[in-house]
């Protein structure tokens, strides 16, 4: 009687696959299950396999990493533009947000560039998913849209800023720049994934801030329907990374974010249906942690127009609706972190800054400066602005002849209220400007309402959940989009932006390395957000 011929591993791998397990395969092809279940497992006919293979191929590797390519440099007044973003495999694209994209680019003339990624649905198997949804392992393929547009190479954009269009990060990665904060070494990466994220990481003290991004994707949701697929499929992101260059080859980077209808908005460019205007409004810039008495010159003359002015203040040419202001004090004349340090008083008595009532004069003077008529100033509850409140509370005037009358004037204030059963916010009463709002503790400020439960921007981020130390992440957690500050380094984590500073880079109490920068969070009307950073001179090239 013949035998039937031996099962191989190859085999029963793609019987099993097609069955849908191991006892249906064994049933539909006559083989006992024991016999089913060993070729299934036996891992030898793959060893043996590439062993003999060994000396039939040529052997590869490389001693050097990879080096980029270098992308020109402008011409002298021009300006390159690329938009950069990724797809998925077998996946078809999101049609509104493609013929978006396309339309920016044309209005921009910038390159798109289009870094694939694989994600293998097929790999859990048939029995991997829930009954009628099982999927199949498929012949790779990438939506005809995006083929002209492919771009897996590494490539330097400007000097210090590289598009790593190499990587393959799996789409449900929760952290996807974890671990790639030296990938790049000291130059800035732009990573394509799927969620829009962005880190700060720290550099020398008067190095430029190296920033890592992600793109956005601009492929549909098609995920593994089991925990980590689902998680990514809640966090996936249509769009993409803007970058421009000027001729200097300085860079500029911001987030194109669409919305559920594909819309994608820039600044003040709208593209919608495929066409492009110009002159949107924003809804609101949250600006990074202000320091008023240490505000950074090239600041406050590109946000608001003080001092030199450059063309297009920043305020003037997105108009928002509201600007929020955090830290809008930096109370150094007074700060209780310095309040033994008999140099530090000494320093800033010798520099005859030690006058509480000069800066908050000097704060007062600015927000006056930067009020517009179309803008409603916010002051987010911050935790220097409430060392004011706290000096009153711990402070001995009869130590301080300096401040001694303005302490007294403020605290009578204050006990006054108390009398009368009130409460005074002694920032807003000390500075006393009209039409400026100022929040409370733990006061709401909700922006562009939705069925998510909008955009909370009332926080600034000291004060983290139970009572810890404010943190990202940890807000990330809340499933509630935000704006904060407080760090002085700018990021994305899910749905929370954090701004950097508008102050000095150099605040005396940020000893070495930092990743700090002048950066802050524009909100559109449809609340998709993106970051500003301003560097040489610029806000955008």
């Amino acid at each position: 009687m013949a035998q039937k011929p031996k099962t191989t591993h190859a085999q029963a791998v793609e019987w099993v696959r097609l069955a849908g397990g191991i006892r249906r395969a064994a049933r539909r092809h006559g083989v006992p299950y024991t016999t089913m279940h060993h070729a299934f497992h036996n891992k030898m006919d793959g060893a043996r396999h590439a062993k003999s293979a060994i000396g039939k191929q040529e052997l590869r590797g490389d001693i050097k990493a990879p080096q980029p390519k270098t992308a020109a440099t402008p011409n002298p007044g021009a300006v390159s533009r690329f938009i950069l973003t990724c797809a998925q495999n077998n996946t078809k694209v999101h049609p509104a947000v493609w013929q978006n994209l396309l339309a920016l680019r044309e209005h921009y003339s910038a390159q798109i560039m289009v870094a694939q990624f694989a994600y293998d649905k097929g790999a859990m198997g048939a029995h991997g998913a829930k009954p009628g949804t099982a999927s199949t392992r498929e012949t790779l393929w990438y939506d005809p849209l995006i083929v002209p547009y492919i771009c897996n190479e590494r490539i330097e954009l400007a000097h210090g800023l590289v598009w790593c269009g190499e990587l393959n990060i799996l789409p449900t990665a929760v952290r996807p720049l974890s671990g790639l904060e030296s990938y790049t070494g000291r130059r800035s990466g732009i990573v394509p994934h799927v969620k829009i994220a962005m880190e700060s990481i720290a550099s020398g003290k008067f190095e430029p801030t190296k920033f890592m991004y992600t793109t956005g994707t601009v492929t549909q949701r098609n995920y593994i329907q089991k925990k980590a697929g689902q998680k990514a499929e809640f966090h996936h992101c249509y769009g993409a990374l803007l970058v421009e260059v000027d001729d200097r080859g300085a860079w500029y980077c911001r987030q194109l974010n669409a919305d559920s209808a594909g819309t994608i908005q820039d600044l003040g460019v709208l593209a919608k249906g495929g066409k492009v205007t110009t002159g949107n409004r924003v809804e609101a810039i949250s600006w990074g942690d202000i320091h008023q008495c240490r505000l950074d010159p090239m600041v406050a003359s590109l946000g608001w127009g003080i001092g030199e002015t450059p063309k297009g203040v920043m305020v003037d040419a997105l108009k928002p609706r509201y600007q929020f202001m955090h830290d809008l004090l930096d109370f150094q004349s007074r700060n209780h972190h310095h309040a033994k340090d008999p140099h530090e008083r000494y320093r800033l008595h010798v520099q005859r800054r030690e006058s509480v009532e000069d800066e908050v004069r000097g704060a007062a003077q600015f927000l006056q400066e930067t009020q517009r008529p179309e803008t409603q100033t916010v002051v987010v509850d911050s935790n220097h602005d409430e060392a004011l409140a706290r000096w009153l509370r711990e402070a001995d005037y009869r130590q301080d002849p300096v401040n001694a009358r303005y302490f007294l004037s403020l605290q009578t204030d204050v006990y006054q209220h108390i009398e009368q059963g009130a409460e005074l916010h002694v920032l807003e009463h000390a500075i006393g400007v009209d039409g400026v709002r100022f929040l409370r503790e733990d006061e709401s400020f909700v922006i562009c309402r939705d069925g998510n439960g909008g955009i909370e921007m009332g926080m600034h981020g000291h004060l983290g959940v139970n009572g810890a130390r404010g943190s990202a992440n940890a807000f990330a957690k809340m499933g509630r989009k935000a704006v904060v500050g407080h760090t002085h380094s700018a990021g994305i984590v899910d749905g929370i932006y954090t701004a950097g500073v508008s102050g000095s880079l150099d605040l005396g109490y940020n000893k070495g390395p930092s990743s700090w920068s002048h950066s802050h969070v524009v909100v559109y009307p449809n609340g998709k957000r993106c970051i500003v950073t301003m560097w040489k001179g610029k806000w955008r090239a």
